[in-house]
């Protein structure tokens, strides 16, 4: 399975309670590159606050193998792609005998789609995209493959995918966007708030952070009122 994020996490639950991979020669392979983020918890339900910071793959994992303790499962942390070959080689496909695509960009399931193609492997692809949802079964010499379908062109990149792995340039541009933004929009805005309604944003804060991250954000708040009673002062 390529990717454990929303879809990932329902899959490998789906797994663990039907009992894939659990036989004498089963074994389920995840595999996802990124870690998670606070923002993932209200749609990949696997995992919970104290996960923050973690490997999605190896956390899914463990949290199915806690399903089903005779889950066999490996876990990796390597993207999917032709530079990862050397994990990912002849003898790892040749070994599968079914693959499952739950990864968030058009490029990654090209990718997987044509490796099945090539190694004759069925594949279910699947992506979400707000609340909506699709799913092909890809069967080889039955069906058409994902890489013969249109798909739109995609406008938007994955946070997790510009914060952990930036391979395109676009991802490097996002990224510097987004650390501008961190550093002199966002947190002039929650000092901002604070000083407007410390009660309201202390408990959104708690609600939607972790403790050490709330800890973090308000060092930064103070940091910015303290520049601001120095500038005021002088």
């Amino acid at each position: 399975m390529v990717g454990a994020g929303a879809l990932g996490c329902e899959y490998i639950k789906a797994f663990a309670l039907m009992g894939v991979g659990c036989g004498p020669e089963g074994r389920v392979h995840c595999t996802d590159n990124d870690n998670i983020e606070i923002s993932n918890l209200n749609r990949q339900f696997l995992f919970r606050k104290n996960h923050v910071g973690k490997s999605k793959s190896q956390t899914a994992c463990e949290v199915a193998h806690g399903f089903n303790s005779s889950l066999k499962v490996e876990a990796y942390t390597t993207l999917v792609a032709p530079e990862t070959e050397v994990v990912f080689n002849d003898p790892f496909w040749e070994s599968l005998d079914f693959v499952v695509n739950a990864v968030d960009n058009i490029k990654a399931r090209l990718y997987v789609d044509a490796r099945c193609v090539w190694y004759e492997k069925p594949l279910l692809e699947s992506g979400t995209l707000g609340t909506k949802a699709n799913s092909q079964m890809v069967v080889p010499h039955k069906t058409l493959c994902y890489g013969d379908s249109q798909d739109p062109p995609e406008e938007l990149i994955a946070m997790c995918t510009i914060k952990h792995y930036p391979n395109l340039m676009e991802h490097c541009i996002e990224w510097g966007r987004d650390h501008f933004n961190a550093m002199f929009t966002d947190r002039a805005q929650d000092a901002l708030n604070f000083t407007e309604n410390p009660t309201t944003f202390l408990a959104g804060l708690r609600q939607n952070t972790t403790s050490s991250g709330a800890k973090t954000q308000l060092e930064e708040i103070g940091k910015i009122l303290k520049l601001k009673q120095s500038t005021d002062f002088s």
